[in-house]
């Protein structure tokens, strides 16, 4: 948010935003989110004790943690886009209990959106799987 301050705003002689403007309003809006967490987690009741005892704690973090880790040593071979369906569909079934309809579509549905935002609005290239390089997929 510091380095991009100078960009924060948008120039008055092109009308458009600066180069600062987007990551600076985005770590704004991510730091104040946590200070509201921050603020309602001390106010809470339950504030000081642990948060995560016994086995429920561990078992619940370690779900958490070794999907993630999974997903970033595929993303080497799999590519961002179907490492990212793969991530969401595991998290929505396992954890949000979805419907199997609501996880494949929307698993299928977010790495196309982000291909199409990132890959050919913003021409920002992210990383491809094997396939990309085989010519099977279009990421």
């Amino acid at each position: 948010m510091f380095d991009s301050r100078a960009g924060a705003l948008i120039s008055e002689r092109t009308r458009v935003p600066e180069a600062g403007f987007y990551p600076f309003w985005s770590a704004f809006l991510v730091g104040f989110g946590a200070l509201i967490i921050l603020t309602t987690t001390l106010r809470a009741p339950s504030a000081g004790k642990a948060p995560f005892r016994g086995r429920e704690g561990a078992t619940a973090v370690l779900k958490l943690i070794l999907p993630m880790l999974v997903a970033v040593t595929l993303m080497l071979w799999l590519g961002f886009y179907i490492v990212t369906a793969l991530y969401l569909g595991y998290f929505m079934r396992t954890i949000g209990n979805y419907r199997w309809h609501w996880v494949i579509g929307t698993a299928l549905a977010t790495p196309v959106v982000l291909y199409l935002t990132f890959e050919r609005f913003f021409r920002v290239p992210l990383e491809k799987s094997d396939f990309y390089v085989l010519g099977i997929l279009p990421f």
